[in-house]
């Protein structure tokens, strides 16, 4: 079963008031009954700082169907059952993704800039890229002046490194994802019957033969050349545009050019038949005209 990712709201065991997970260490500092906080979605306490680590939680269908839920349904192609649908993952915006991280890089800070990455991990709307990061520590952190930029240093180091370390994971996990779903594509091929009757060899054969286009398909030049003349002299002026003697000749004889090649050879033929005939037919552009 795959839990949806979502960002975690908490409720205050003392006050009942409900908290961003960034908000419950800046609530706990003022509230004094809030010895513990339990998740909006999934009902679960956490005492202290546990709260840290539930990242993730269950639907809200999940959580009241509990034994019953079977994810989210929808109508089979008959349209007279149910089938099951895959309960998928909700993808984390980037802003809730670098949240995450801060918070993870606050559980395994070093002691000098632990206090820092806790405030940190309280704040909203923290900036992903340094140098904004670097300006948003100076108000919110309070870190002036030369001796803070060390620390800032410290801070950003332990950020990237978890977030490169968190990046690893994903792609990991989709190697794993992808490598599993291999021996089940694998084995549906296998299952796929590889031999061919003699029948339907002959059936395949036999269209084949009527796609492919070849010479003995396509009428005679003089067969077309007749149709040509004739399919002038009922035009007015005895003359048509290329194209349009091209699709009328076809209609009479009956050609078909299913396939690009076969559309080739018969507009081949047709030029060569005109070009043959200069004495009889006169192009002018794409006008096809017969002499008097």
């Amino acid at each position: 079963r795959i839990l949806d990712v979502t960002m975690v709201f908490f409720l205050c065991d003392g006050c009942n008031e409900t908290l961003k997970k960034n908000k419950v260490d800046a609530h706990a500092a003022k509230c004094r009954e809030c010895w513990s906080v339990s998740c909006v979605d999934c009902s679960q306490s956490f005492p202290g700082d546990e709260y840290r680590s539930h990242t993730s939680c269950i639907s809200e269908a999940e959580r009241y169907e509990k034994t019953i839920y079977r994810g989210a349904r929808k109508l089979d192609d008959s349209g007279t059952g149910h089938r099951q649908q895959q309960h998928k993952a909700k993808k984390l915006t980037p802003q809730e993704a670098w949240q995450q991280t801060i918070e993870i890089a606050a559980e395994s800070a070093p002691s000098s800039i632990k206090s820092y990455m806790d405030q940190l991990s309280g704040c909203d709307n923290v900036p992903r890229k340094e140098k904004q990061f670097r300006n948003f520590t100076v108000n919110s952190l309070r870190l002036k002046g030369p001796s803070a930029e060390k620390i800032k240093d410290e801070i950003w180091k332990q950020l990237s490194k978890v977030r490169e370390d968190e990046k690893q994971k994903r792609e990991e996990a989709q190697k794993q994802q992808q490598s599993s779903q291999q021996p089940k594509d694998a084995k549906k091929e296998e299952a796929e019957p590889t031999s061919i009757s003699d029948d339907d060899k002959s059936s395949n054969n036999a269209a084949k033969e009527d796609e492919s286009p070849s010479s003995s398909s396509m009428p005679s030049e003089k067969e077309v050349t007749k149709a040509v003349k004739k399919a002038l002299k009922k035009a007015p002026n005895k003359s048509l545009k290329y194209k349009s003697l091209r699709k009328t000749v076809q209609e009479t004889l009956v050609i078909k050019t299913k396939s690009d090649t076969a559309k080739k050879e018969w507009k081949k033929l047709l030029k060569q038949c005109v070009d043959a005939n200069s004495k009889k037919l006169v192009v002018d552009g794409k006008i096809v005209s017969l002499k008097d």
